[in-house]
Protein backbone atom coordinates (compact mmCIF):
# COMPACT_ATOMS: atom_id res chain seq x y z
CA UNK A 1 0.00 0.00 0.00
CA UNK A 2 0.90 3.12 -0.69
CA UNK A 3 2.28 5.59 2.28
CA UNK A 4 0.40 9.21 3.67
CA UNK A 5 1.35 11.58 6.25
CA UNK A 6 -0.38 9.51 8.77
CA UNK A 7 1.27 6.23 8.00
CA UNK A 8 4.57 4.55 8.96
CA UNK A 9 4.17 2.03 5.30
CA UNK A 10 6.18 3.04 2.32
CA UNK A 11 5.81 1.10 -1.19
CA UNK A 12 7.22 2.34 -3.78
CA UNK A 13 5.99 5.14 -5.37
CA UNK A 14 5.43 6.64 -8.67
CA UNK A 15 8.77 7.98 -10.71
CA UNK A 16 6.94 10.74 -12.48
CA UNK A 17 7.76 14.21 -12.35
CA UNK A 18 4.12 14.89 -13.99
CA UNK A 19 0.67 13.07 -13.30
CA UNK A 20 -1.19 10.92 -15.06
CA UNK A 21 -4.28 13.29 -14.97
CA UNK A 22 -2.11 16.04 -16.20
CA UNK A 23 0.02 14.36 -19.01
CA UNK A 24 -3.46 13.03 -20.38
CA UNK A 25 -6.26 15.12 -20.37
CA UNK A 26 -7.70 13.99 -23.43
CA UNK A 27 -8.04 10.28 -22.94
CA UNK A 28 -11.30 9.42 -24.91
CA UNK A 29 -12.09 6.17 -25.36
CA UNK A 30 -14.08 4.94 -29.09
CA UNK A 31 -16.94 6.34 -29.36
CA UNK A 32 -18.75 2.65 -28.48
CA UNK A 33 -17.57 3.77 -25.01
CA UNK A 34 -17.51 7.35 -24.95
CA UNK A 35 -20.89 8.23 -24.49
CA UNK A 36 -21.12 5.61 -20.85
CA UNK A 37 -17.12 6.38 -19.90
CA UNK A 38 -16.44 6.55 -17.28
CA UNK A 39 -19.55 4.55 -15.44
CA UNK A 40 -21.07 6.43 -12.79
CA UNK A 41 -19.71 5.45 -9.50
CA UNK A 42 -21.16 2.79 -7.50
CA UNK A 43 -22.68 3.60 -4.19
CA UNK A 44 -21.90 3.08 -0.86
CA UNK A 45 -25.43 2.40 1.26
CA UNK A 46 -23.69 1.79 4.57
CA UNK A 47 -23.20 5.08 6.41
CA UNK A 48 -20.78 4.36 7.98
CA UNK A 49 -18.77 2.70 5.39
CA UNK A 50 -18.92 5.56 3.25
CA UNK A 51 -17.89 8.33 6.21
CA UNK A 52 -14.78 5.74 6.66
CA UNK A 53 -13.88 5.54 3.12
CA UNK A 54 -14.39 9.45 2.69
CA UNK A 55 -12.53 10.41 5.48
CA UNK A 56 -10.66 13.81 5.20
CA UNK A 57 -7.17 12.95 6.15
CA UNK A 58 -5.64 16.81 5.46
CA UNK A 59 -3.17 18.36 7.20
CA UNK A 60 -6.22 21.13 8.53
CA UNK A 61 -8.54 18.33 9.24
CA UNK A 62 -8.59 16.70 13.00
CA UNK A 63 -9.05 13.30 12.72
CA UNK A 64 -10.08 10.31 15.21
CA UNK A 65 -6.81 7.87 15.63
CA UNK A 66 -9.46 4.90 15.51
CA UNK A 67 -11.59 6.92 12.27
CA UNK A 68 -7.64 6.58 10.74
CA UNK A 69 -7.04 3.04 11.58
CA UNK A 70 -10.44 1.99 10.06
CA UNK A 71 -9.81 3.93 6.93
CA UNK A 72 -6.44 2.41 6.85
CA UNK A 73 -8.26 -1.28 6.81
CA UNK A 74 -10.62 -0.17 4.25
CA UNK A 75 -7.50 0.94 2.24
CA UNK A 76 -5.66 -2.53 2.86
CA UNK A 77 -9.05 -4.07 1.32
CA UNK A 78 -9.27 -2.27 -1.34
CA UNK A 79 -5.40 -3.24 -2.14
CA UNK A 80 -6.26 -6.68 -2.54
CA UNK A 81 -9.73 -6.42 -4.37
CA UNK A 82 -8.25 -4.32 -6.55
CA UNK A 83 -5.41 -6.33 -7.43
CA UNK A 84 -7.61 -9.64 -7.70
CA UNK A 85 -9.65 -7.26 -10.32
CA UNK A 86 -6.97 -6.22 -12.21
CA UNK A 87 -5.41 -9.80 -12.01
CA UNK A 88 -8.69 -11.05 -13.45
CA UNK A 89 -9.23 -8.69 -16.05
CA UNK A 90 -5.79 -9.25 -17.76
CA UNK A 91 -6.55 -12.77 -17.40
CA UNK A 92 -9.74 -12.76 -19.16
CA UNK A 93 -8.75 -10.13 -21.93
CA UNK A 94 -4.89 -10.74 -22.62
CA UNK A 95 -5.32 -14.35 -23.36
CA UNK A 96 -2.23 -14.16 -25.87
CA UNK A 97 0.43 -13.41 -22.67
CA UNK A 98 2.24 -14.98 -20.50
CA UNK A 99 3.34 -14.47 -16.56
CA UNK A 100 5.35 -11.96 -16.89
CA UNK A 101 3.66 -9.59 -19.75
CA UNK A 102 0.74 -10.00 -17.42
CA UNK A 103 2.66 -8.83 -14.22
CA UNK A 104 4.26 -6.12 -15.77
CA UNK A 105 0.86 -4.64 -16.76
CA UNK A 106 -0.50 -5.04 -13.31
CA UNK A 107 2.09 -3.35 -11.40
CA UNK A 108 1.28 -0.78 -14.42
CA UNK A 109 -2.21 -0.89 -13.80
CA UNK A 110 -1.69 -0.48 -9.93
CA UNK A 111 0.62 2.66 -10.06
CA UNK A 112 -0.32 5.16 -8.19
CA UNK A 113 -0.35 7.23 -11.29
CA UNK A 114 -2.90 5.47 -12.58
CA UNK A 115 -4.99 5.02 -9.61
CA UNK A 116 -5.00 8.79 -8.84
CA UNK A 117 -6.30 9.25 -12.77
CA UNK A 118 -9.05 6.63 -12.21
CA UNK A 119 -9.90 8.28 -8.55
CA UNK A 120 -10.44 12.32 -10.13
CA UNK A 121 -11.98 10.49 -13.56
CA UNK A 122 -14.68 9.14 -10.81
CA UNK A 123 -15.26 12.11 -9.40
CA UNK A 124 -14.18 10.80 -6.04
CA UNK A 125 -12.44 13.70 -4.70
CA UNK A 126 -16.22 15.78 -4.84
CA UNK A 127 -17.33 13.17 -2.40
CA UNK A 128 -14.77 14.17 0.81
CA UNK A 129 -16.19 16.18 3.37
CA UNK A 130 -14.27 19.20 3.05
CA UNK A 131 -13.24 22.44 1.02
CA UNK A 132 -11.16 21.91 -2.18
CA UNK A 133 -8.64 24.02 -0.65
CA UNK A 134 -8.59 21.68 2.31
CA UNK A 135 -7.38 18.61 0.37
CA UNK A 136 -4.48 16.42 -0.30
CA UNK A 137 -3.77 17.32 -4.29
CA UNK A 138 -0.96 15.01 -5.00
CA UNK A 139 -1.75 11.87 -6.86
CA UNK A 140 -0.58 9.42 -3.46
CA UNK A 141 -4.09 10.68 -1.96
CA UNK A 142 -6.25 10.12 -4.93
CA UNK A 143 -4.34 6.76 -5.20
CA UNK A 144 -5.21 5.99 -1.72
CA UNK A 145 -8.40 7.10 -1.60
CA UNK A 146 -9.67 4.85 -4.75
CA UNK A 147 -8.10 2.16 -2.73
CA UNK A 148 -10.42 2.58 -0.04
CA UNK A 149 -13.56 3.42 -2.17
CA UNK A 150 -12.77 0.05 -3.92
CA UNK A 151 -12.79 -1.56 -0.39
CA UNK A 152 -15.68 0.52 0.94
CA UNK A 153 -17.86 -1.50 -2.05
CA UNK A 154 -16.51 -4.50 -1.37
CA UNK A 155 -17.26 -4.02 2.43
CA UNK A 156 -20.69 -2.65 1.83
CA UNK A 157 -21.32 -5.49 -0.52
CA UNK A 158 -20.02 -8.36 0.26
CA UNK A 159 -18.99 -11.36 -1.40
CA UNK A 160 -22.28 -11.39 -3.34
CA UNK A 161 -21.76 -7.90 -4.71
CA UNK A 162 -18.24 -9.04 -6.26
CA UNK A 163 -20.11 -9.72 -9.90
CA UNK A 164 -21.27 -6.43 -10.34
CA UNK A 165 -18.26 -4.69 -8.65
CA UNK A 166 -16.41 -6.54 -11.62
CA UNK A 167 -18.64 -5.97 -14.63
CA UNK A 168 -18.46 -1.94 -13.66
CA UNK A 169 -14.17 -2.49 -13.25
CA UNK A 170 -14.05 -3.76 -16.21
CA UNK A 171 -15.97 -0.72 -17.95
CA UNK A 172 -13.84 1.93 -15.75
CA UNK A 173 -10.42 0.30 -16.70
CA UNK A 174 -10.35 -0.70 -20.03
CA UNK A 175 -9.05 2.15 -21.64
CA UNK A 176 -5.88 2.13 -19.22
CA UNK A 177 -5.76 -1.23 -19.84
CA UNK A 178 -5.70 -1.20 -23.34
CA UNK A 179 -2.97 1.73 -23.36
CA UNK A 180 -0.79 -0.06 -21.00
CA UNK A 181 -1.23 -2.93 -23.86
CA UNK A 182 -0.19 -1.11 -26.57
CA UNK A 183 2.92 0.40 -24.76
CA UNK A 184 4.17 -3.02 -23.61
CA UNK A 185 3.95 -4.37 -27.14
CA UNK A 186 5.85 -1.64 -28.50
CA UNK A 187 8.67 -2.57 -25.64
CA UNK A 188 8.96 -5.89 -26.33
CA UNK A 189 8.59 -5.29 -30.56
CA UNK A 190 11.94 -3.40 -29.87
CA UNK A 191 13.53 -6.24 -28.17
CA UNK A 192 12.18 -8.73 -30.64
CA UNK A 193 14.66 -11.03 -31.49
CA UNK A 194 17.54 -9.74 -29.86
CA UNK A 195 18.49 -12.42 -27.54
CA UNK A 196 20.24 -10.51 -25.01
CA UNK A 197 19.18 -12.61 -22.10
CA UNK A 198 21.60 -10.48 -19.85
CA UNK A 199 19.09 -7.85 -20.19
CA UNK A 200 16.21 -9.92 -18.95
CA UNK A 201 14.73 -10.17 -15.68
CA UNK A 202 14.00 -13.49 -13.91
CA UNK A 203 10.65 -14.84 -13.50
CA UNK A 204 9.04 -15.51 -10.28
CA UNK A 205 9.56 -19.22 -11.02
CA UNK A 206 13.32 -18.30 -11.67
CA UNK A 207 15.31 -18.00 -14.89
CA UNK A 208 13.68 -15.80 -18.05
CA UNK A 209 10.53 -16.22 -20.45
CA UNK A 210 10.31 -18.63 -22.55
CA UNK A 211 10.32 -16.08 -25.28
CA UNK A 212 13.89 -15.47 -24.86
CA UNK A 213 13.40 -11.42 -25.09
CA UNK A 214 13.67 -9.33 -22.25
CA UNK A 215 11.10 -9.20 -19.86
CA UNK A 216 9.73 -5.75 -19.27
CA UNK A 217 11.64 -3.97 -16.29
CA UNK A 218 8.88 -4.44 -13.25
CA UNK A 219 11.20 -1.94 -11.15
CA UNK A 220 9.62 0.97 -13.22
CA UNK A 221 5.86 0.69 -14.03
CA UNK A 222 5.53 4.68 -15.51
CA UNK A 223 7.51 2.85 -18.58
CA UNK A 224 4.30 1.83 -19.11
CA UNK A 225 1.96 2.97 -17.61
CA UNK A 226 2.74 6.21 -18.65
CA UNK A 227 3.61 6.35 -22.72
CA UNK A 228 3.12 9.63 -23.59
CA UNK A 229 0.94 8.72 -26.06
CA UNK A 230 -2.69 8.88 -27.00
CA UNK A 231 -5.19 5.83 -26.03
CA UNK A 232 -5.25 2.78 -28.65
CA UNK A 233 -8.60 2.33 -30.84
CA UNK A 234 -10.92 0.51 -29.13
CA UNK A 235 -12.74 -0.31 -31.27
CA UNK A 236 -10.98 -3.99 -32.00
CA UNK A 237 -11.66 -5.23 -28.74
CA UNK A 238 -14.31 -6.49 -26.89
CA UNK A 239 -17.86 -3.91 -26.67
CA UNK A 240 -19.73 -4.71 -24.03
CA UNK A 241 -19.91 -3.34 -20.28
CA UNK A 242 -19.45 -6.43 -18.32
CA UNK A 243 -17.16 -10.00 -18.15
CA UNK A 244 -14.80 -10.73 -20.38
CA UNK A 245 -14.19 -13.12 -23.18
CA UNK A 246 -13.63 -17.02 -23.80
CA UNK A 247 -11.40 -18.78 -25.44
CA UNK A 248 -13.58 -19.88 -28.38
CA UNK A 249 -14.79 -16.13 -28.46
CA UNK A 250 -11.84 -15.53 -30.50
CA UNK A 251 -11.48 -18.59 -32.76
CA UNK A 252 -15.26 -17.55 -33.61
CA UNK A 253 -14.39 -14.13 -34.37
CA UNK A 254 -11.54 -15.01 -36.77
CA UNK A 255 -13.89 -17.20 -38.43
CA UNK A 256 -16.48 -14.72 -39.16
CA UNK A 257 -14.11 -12.14 -40.05
CA UNK A 258 -12.59 -14.28 -42.70
CA UNK A 259 -16.12 -15.27 -44.12
CA UNK A 260 -17.72 -11.44 -44.29
CA UNK A 261 -14.52 -10.36 -46.24
CA UNK A 262 -15.38 -14.07 -48.85
CA UNK A 263 -11.74 -15.12 -47.58
CA UNK A 264 -10.94 -19.02 -47.12
CA UNK A 265 -11.13 -20.06 -43.38
CA UNK A 266 -8.45 -20.39 -41.31
CA UNK A 267 -6.44 -23.75 -40.80
CA UNK A 268 -4.52 -23.80 -37.77
CA UNK A 269 -1.30 -26.47 -37.18
CA UNK A 270 -0.77 -27.54 -33.90
CA UNK A 271 2.13 -28.52 -31.87
CA UNK A 272 2.53 -30.30 -28.27
CA UNK A 273 5.82 -30.65 -26.37
CA UNK A 274 5.58 -33.84 -26.76
CA UNK A 275 4.83 -34.59 -22.69
CA UNK A 276 2.18 -36.08 -21.60
CA UNK A 277 -0.59 -35.69 -18.80
CA UNK A 278 -0.64 -32.59 -17.04
CA UNK A 279 2.59 -31.45 -18.55
CA UNK A 280 1.36 -31.21 -22.12
CA UNK A 281 0.90 -28.24 -23.53
CA UNK A 282 0.36 -26.88 -26.98
CA UNK A 283 1.51 -24.24 -29.61
CA UNK A 284 -0.47 -23.41 -32.26
CA UNK A 285 0.11 -21.27 -35.63
CA UNK A 286 -2.85 -19.64 -38.07
CA UNK A 287 -2.62 -19.35 -41.73
CA UNK A 288 -5.25 -18.28 -44.65
CA UNK A 289 -5.05 -19.28 -48.02
CA UNK A 290 -1.80 -20.59 -47.23
CA UNK A 291 0.03 -17.97 -46.00
CA UNK A 292 0.69 -17.93 -42.10
CA UNK A 293 -0.98 -14.80 -40.46
CA UNK A 294 0.35 -15.48 -36.65
CA UNK A 295 0.56 -17.46 -33.76
CA UNK A 296 0.65 -18.44 -30.62
CA UNK A 297 3.40 -16.14 -28.61
CA UNK A 298 3.97 -19.07 -25.63
CA UNK A 299 3.06 -22.65 -24.88
CA UNK A 300 -0.59 -22.59 -23.77
CA UNK A 301 -2.23 -25.54 -21.59
CA UNK A 302 -4.38 -26.75 -23.69
CA UNK A 303 -5.14 -26.62 -27.92
CA UNK A 304 -8.34 -24.53 -27.84
CA UNK A 305 -6.93 -21.78 -25.72
CA UNK A 306 -3.39 -22.08 -27.93
CA UNK A 307 -5.38 -21.45 -31.23
CA UNK A 308 -7.62 -18.84 -29.48
CA UNK A 309 -4.45 -16.72 -28.78
CA UNK A 310 -3.37 -17.14 -32.04
CA UNK A 311 -6.65 -16.07 -33.40
CA UNK A 312 -6.50 -13.10 -30.92
CA UNK A 313 -3.06 -12.04 -32.41
CA UNK A 314 -4.43 -12.30 -36.15
CA UNK A 315 -7.62 -10.28 -35.71
CA UNK A 316 -5.11 -7.92 -33.91
CA UNK A 317 -3.00 -7.66 -36.86
CA UNK A 318 -5.19 -7.95 -39.65
CA UNK A 319 -6.94 -5.43 -38.09
CA UNK A 320 -4.03 -3.08 -38.13
CA UNK A 321 -3.33 -3.28 -42.03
Amino acid sequence: MYSTSASNRSPPQSRSSSPWYARFPGLDPADDYSQNWPPQMLRIADHEIRRITFLPKSGRSLVDPNDLRQNERVEYLGQGILTALVSDFLYTEFIEYGENGLSAMRQALLDPAVLSNVCQRIGLPQHLPTSPSERYLDELSFALLFEAYIGGIYHDRGAEGYPSLRDWFYFLIKPYAMMCKNNYDQYIDSYRGSRNLHLSSPSRRGGYSSSGYPDFGLADPSMIARPGTAAPDLGAYAQSYGAGRGAGDYIKELKEYCEKRRWAQPVYVDTDNAKNGDFIEWFSSVSIDGEIIASSPDWAKSKKIARATASKVALNKLRSL
